[in-house]
């Protein structure tokens, strides 16, 4: 399965007749492949697309079969053939979910071929049940893509269960995963089923999973070998069916080397390993990101504004993308059109607060180096070389200070 078929992409040609389709949206409208190929685009779309169209983005009503109406917010681009002649369009209708879920996927939108390739690898791995290691670092979709699996799996009628490892303490892990019976410790006036048994049929997400001790793993282990458990105070064995994602931003191969990790259980939960990479690595999709948030709250944003913020590293990633664009949305309140002098002031609180982010040491040295590129180009000028690096003079005065760099 290609990305036309992950994301909601339609292909036409100068004709405005339909070449390709994603299987996603036929699924979602309610149309058969036969029915709508080599029809006009009206079939789907309002007419007034064909007047739409060459705005690159805009919003338009799409028809389902059985009638429905809905709104709609599309990018489009030209296609050209290998002599630069024009041959139609491709269309990316940006606010429909890989499912027709209440949750938003829209951050999966993407431009990127590696982040294609990682689309294209989880479609694979939600047909089977074996267990996959989702990695990446802080804010870039770990749970999200875990969910898109199960979404797209034959579980997609039983539960995702999420557990956030790094909460549950060493002394309530058997409790938390497996439950327990009435009476099995004070305080335990009802039994109740735990986390694994609340899964059965559907998928077990393990989020953080490089935060759990190693007593912990031991017996996560047993359960992932056997898929069997029994709740505290109980006599006799259960045995579930779940399909296993797990998901960490720690490099468990080097927790292995530290003794951190066990290697058995490693191997096990990571039959598939999937890595997202970082926004800074996928800076095409930011636009994408950007747009379909705003298009949400009835905004746009100036090409300078956009060229402002895909300059910046996010190092982040796409939570801190979001958490900044929910905050400028907020302070702009009935503005419509962001500018870039709408985002300076949140520039600067986001940047002041950055210093719990954590950044690799090739992250930090590239980084210095740009900084003293920046400002051997301005002369010294922090203020220039701030806006040449996309970030604020407040936060360049941290780093100048932060690498002990020399003016």
């Amino acid at each position: 399965m290609n990305f036309i078929d992950e994301l909601s992409i339609v292909i036409i040609d100068k004709e405005f007749k339909i070449k390709r389709i994603s299987e996603f949206l036929l699924e979602t409208l309610g149309y058969k492949h036969s029915e709508v190929i080599e029809e006009d685009i009206s079939i789907i779309f309002d007419k007034s697309i064909k007047n739409l169209i060459d705005s690159q983005n805009f919003s338009v009503s799409v028809k389902s079969k059985n009638g429905s109406i809905f709104k709609y917010y599309v990018a489009s681009q030209k296609l050209f053939d290998l002599n630069g002649d024009f041959r139609g369009y491709i269309l990316q209708i940006l606010n429909i979910s890989f499912q027709t879920l209440q949750e938003d996927y829209f951050t999966f939108n993407t431009q990127n071929i590696n982040m294609k390739k990682v689309l294209e690898r989880a479609s694979l791995v939600a047909q089977s049940d074996v267990s996959v290691l989702i990695v990446g670092e802080t804010g870039t979709g770990k749970s999200k893509l875990a969910k898109w699996i199960h979404y797209n799996s034959k579980r997609i009628k039983n539960n995702f269960v999420s557990v956030n490892c790094s909460a549950i303490p060493e002394t309530l892990f058997e409790s938390e995963f497996f439950g327990y019976e009435k009476g099995a410790f004070t305080g335990a006036v009802n039994s109740k089923p735990g986390k694994v048994e609340v899964a059965d049929g559907g998928t077990l997400f393990l989020d953080e999973i490089g935060d759990l001790s190693l007593t912990s793993q031991a017996k996560l282990l047993v359960f992932v070998d056997t898929k069997e458990f029994e709740r505290l105070g109980a006599n006799r064995p259960k045995r579930v069916d779940v399909r296993i994602i797990s998901a960490t931003n720690k490099n468990l191969l080097e927790e292995i080397r530290k003794g951190g990790f066990r290697t058995d259980l490693y191997y096990r939960l990571a039959v598939i390993k999937i890595e997202i990479p970082p926004l800074r690595e996928r800076k095409e999709d930011i636009p994408l990101i950007v747009n379909s948030f705003l298009y949400r709250r009835n905004k746009r944003i100036t090409p300078e504004a956009m060229e402002f913020i895909v300059s910046r590293d996010w190092f982040g990633n796409v939570r801190e993308l979001i958490a900044f664009l929910e905050s400028v949305s907020i302070l702009t309140g009935s503005k419509n059109i962001i500018e870039v002098k709408d985002l300076y002031d949140e520039i600067v609180s986001f940047d002041i607060e950055s210093d719990v982010i954590k950044v690799n040491e090739e992250v930090l040295f590239s980084e210095e180096r740009r900084i003293v590129e920046a400002l051997k180009k301005t002369n010294g000028n922090k203020k220039e070389a701030a806006k040449l690096l996309g970030i604020s003079p407040v936060t360049l005065w941290r780093k100048i200070r932060e690498y002990k760099i020399e003016i």
